[in-house]
Parts: C-alpha cells; structure tokens; sequence
C-alpha cells in the first residue's frame, strides 16, 4: 500500500516535490491556499496585455528544469544577452560578446570600468567565492562593479547586492553566464502550469495547523503519513514554529506606449532615477501587448506615485511623460528572500520524521533554488519510507 503525503502550497518548489513524490509511487495531494497554483509566478491577463507579478524571466540552464523536461512546453523567447545602462548623459550597451560582436565597445569602454576591474570581476566568477559579503568581495572590480554589476544585481536581489552573500551571488552569476533567459509566450506562470499537469491539488484549502497524524485545514482534518510544507516562506515558518525569514519587498509597473515609442529589447538600467530596471516586454515577445502597443514593465524598491514613476519613465526612456498609459501596478511584500553572508546555499529540509519543507528560502533564491529545495525534500522522505 502506498504511503500518503500531503503537500502544503503549489509553488515551484511543492510541485516539484510532488511530482518527484508521486513518479516513486506515493499518493500526493498539493493544498494550496489560493485559487491557482504558481506561487509568486503568476500572470494576469488585462485588456489584451500579459502582466506578470514581478518581472520573471526563466533560464533554460537550470539543471532542475532540464530534468523536468518543461523547457520545451514554455515557448521561450530569449532576452537579449545585454543591459543598457545610463552613464553620464547617455545609455551604453553591454554584455556578452559571445552573442553579438555589439557589446564589445561597451564592454571594453573605460566608462563602465578598466581593464583591471573587469578582470578581477572575471577572477571572482571563476574562483572559489570568498566568505562575507559580495561588496567586499567585488571591491577590487571598482567602478566596473558599482556602475554595472551592482545596478544589474540589484534587479536579481532586490535588495542591495553590497550585504548579499558572496557565495550566494556567485552561484546566480553562474546561471546567467551558462543560460540565456527567456520569456514564456503566455506569460511565467506558464512554468508552475506545465509542472502542474497530472498532479492532484486541492485549491483554496488553507492548513492551519502540523498534527501527529495530518493537517487541519480551513475545511477540516486531512490524514497523512507525511506532510512536506512548501508554502511561502512567512507562512512555512509559522506553520513550523520557526523563525521567521528576512524578505525583501518590490513594485512592479506596467505601462504602454505607443508601437515604435521605444523599440529596445534590452534590459534598461538606472537607479540612479529611481527604477532597478525597466524593459519593453512586447519588443521581446509581440504577444505581450495587444496590437499598435509596447508593454512595459519597471521595477521599483521604493514606493512611489504613478505620478513619479512616469517622471522617471520619461527621464529613462527620454520620452514625454504623457506618452506613457498605466496598466497596473503590483505591490510584491515578499518578492524574495533575503540570503545574508554566511547563509548556507543549501539548508536542511527535514523538520521531524513525517515532517519536511522546502521553498527557495532553504536554497539559493531563484526559480532553480525552489525547484532544488523540492527534489531534496522528495528524496528526503523517500529514504524514511
């Protein structure tokens, strides 16, 4: 007879458990709290446009996507493997001239740093990652490191990459050097939708309560022999009566232009003016926005006005502010969980004998981190069965 398992949310790192669980011969339900699954990967659909909840791309590369077997379902459409970023009175391209021969003046100009710094950026990226914090560990890259890199990183942490863990930072560089993200066609919700498929998950059924023998939920007890919580990472830790984990928090904005407005496809960078980053989404995948419009899609750390971000819509993409038609905004409290120097990359995900967790709080912050969490959880109580 096969053994039970209930799996508390339907974010990446729960499907990915379940799914793990179910091929080895278990019988697994998902409880997810909310109406969909996905977690913090969702999308909306508003008059035509294609609005994630945060600006999410997928990489490819990831390990724990291959061995999904999903990369194919997604329809990805790949980013250009570049930034643009404001330095001085004008934006600059830069990136991997491994793609296009364009980014090498970029690249080699002294404006975005030496020869030097770049190189010791490289040493970093290819030698074992020192303890502490990534801004001491990049102080050497210099002007390189605070004019590029760090604006770039601030996008991926959402938070300032100077107090994230060096080892940590290094581990996501390594994915963006290997991979190339993309956009889904649908929209990143896609992803979580394609691990979905033939899993058994029970929507809005929200667990209250870890007993000896299952869960309580909002709608009475479940019975299990095994409970694997993969809620988000707030809500895990009350559940298991830990402490509570350090998130960070972003807005995400979505504006349209008329076509031609602005016909970049790359990423555009300048804190400096307010934004972590901002791009024209359907210059990259044309669905993104109904026809004769550009959608596009700013970051923000700070809470501001419609009124602001227009402002510095305009200054970025140096076109008049009333150019700019507002969609919708999301306000993301836990966009991301914080990983300070001296955070493991990988932390236990057995809680007790019937008990595991998992989510990308356990890990490295990203999609592969989540997804990683759920197949140790998986092989984790498969040993104890």
């Amino acid at each position: 007879m096969s053994r039970e398992v209930l799996v508390i949310g339907a974010g990446l790192a729960g499907l990915n458990c379940a799914k793990i669980l179910k091929e080895k011969g278990f019988q697994v339900k998902i409880l997810e709290a909310s109406s969909r699954s996905g977690g913090r990967m969702a999308t909306d659909f508003v008059d035509g446009f294609t609005l994630d909840h945060g600006f999410q791309v997928v990489n490819p590369a990831y390990t724990e996507l291959i061995s999904n077997n999903v990369v194919e379902k997604l329809d990805l459409t790949p980013l250009p493997k570049g930034i643009e970023i404001q330095i001085g009175n004008r934006f600059m391209l830069l990136g991997d001239p491994r793609k296009s021969l364009s980014y090498l003046p970029g690249d080699l100009s002294a404006r975005s740093g030496n020869l030097l710094e770049k190189l010791r950026f490289v040493q970093f990226l290819i030698r074992k990652a020192p303890e502490g914090d990534l801004g001491t560990a990049l102080n050497g890259a210099g002007v390189f490191y605070q004019r590029v890199i760090r604006n770039f990183l601030m996008g991926v942490f959402l938070s300032d990459p100077d107090f994230v863990s060096a080892g940590m930072a290094k581990e996501l560089l390594y994915w963006f050097v290997k991979g190339n993200p993309g956009l889904p066609r649908t929209g990143a919700q896609a992803l979580p939708n394609a691990l979905a498929q033939d899993l058994e998950i029970e929507f809005d059924t929200r667990v209250t309560k870890i007993t000896e023998s299952g869960v309580v939920t909002n709608d009475g007890v479940r019975k299990s022999d095994f409970v694997v919580v993969a809620a988000d990472e707030v809500f895990a830790r009350e559940l298991l009566n830990q402490k509570s984990v350090q998130m960070n928090s972003s807005t995400t904005w979505y504006h349209a232009v008329e076509l031609g407005e602005v016909e970049s496809k790359h990423l555009r960078l300048d804190a400096s003016h307010g934004a972590v980053n901002t791009i024209a989404l359907s210059n990259v995948v044309r669905d993104y926005a109904p026809s004769g419009k550009t959608l596009i899609s700013t970051t923000t750390l700070k809470n501001q006005s419609e009124e602001q971000i227009k402002s510095v819509l305009s200054r970025i993409w140096q076109i008049p502010e009333s150019k700019f038609q507002y969609i919708k905004h999301y306000e993301i409290r836990n966009s991301l969980p914080k990983h300070p120097p001296g955070k493991p990359l990988l932390s236990p995900v057995k809680v007790s004998e019937r008990v595991f967790a998992a989510g990308d709080y356990l890990a490295v912050p990203s999609q592969q981190g989540a997804l990683l969490s759920g197949r140790l959880a998986a092989e984790a109580l498969s040993a104890k069965s």
